[in-house]
């Protein structure tokens, strides 16, 4: 199979923005979001944000990469990895991020709001592996990145007897059914006042292997 994983660096985070918004261009929540053409101060903190990701030691950035294709990254995966128990002020600490000119920051309170609500709720501070991001190039999906991505963090979990969680949109549901996640709430968020409808997306936890 040609495809491979690897661990992301900086110098892939360009790429990794570029695939991040591609595989939700047709998508009317980030339509509303961020507006088409997506506004280049978009796209600046959004590429800044992920650079301080990968200093943070909680978070791994896995790539998919095309071997045939001079190691193109078709895909990719931001893991979040809590290995320990987490307490209450960890829990509390927040920071604030700017995601750019032209954003709907009414959406962005409440839908980004609604999924930190979900994790606390959901898992708290209990160690656990997160799966924050998976997106695959459009013009690369179905040939089995998203499936590696997931299994990736599946496998470390599984080493450490650890719960997975995730929210999964309608595109991405029926994989990780098939991985083995499991239902638990909907995040619902109305989209009628912007001209869409609903748009559903799925509070989904893996349970520990024995």
């Amino acid at each position: 199979m040609p495809l491979i994983l690897q661990k992301a660096v900086e110098s892939d985070i360009d790429r990794i923005t570029d695939i991040q918004f591609a595989a939700f261009a047709a998508d009317p929540l980030n339509q509303v979001l961020f507006g088409y053409p997506i506004p280049p101060d978009v796209i600046v903190k959004s590429t800044e944000w992920t650079r301080k990701d990968m200093k943070n030691p909680t978070i791994t950035y896995m790539k998919a990469v095309d071997t045939e294709r001079n190691n193109e990254i078709v895909g990719f995966a931001k893991w979040y990895i809590y290995k320990e128990e987490r307490s209450e002020s960890e829990l509390n600490k927040k920071e604030d991020r700017d995601w750019g000119e032209g954003t709907n920051m009414e959406l962005a309170n409440k839908f980004f709001g609604g999924m930190q609500e979900g994790r606390r709720r959901n898992m708290g501070g209990k160690a656990h592996c997160l799966l924050g991001i998976l997106d695959t190039d459009p013009d690369h999906q179905r040939r089995g990145a998203g499936a590696m991505l997931v299994q990736w963090g599946a496998d470390i979990a599984d080493e450490a007897h650890l719960p997975c969680y995730l929210e999964a949109s309608s595109a991405g549901h029926h994989l990780y059914k098939k991985k083995g996640f499991q239902d638990v709430e909907f995040l619902d968020i109305d989209l009628t006042k912007w001209g869409h409808g609903m748009n559903r997306h799925v509070c989904m936890i893996r349970p520990a292997k024995a």
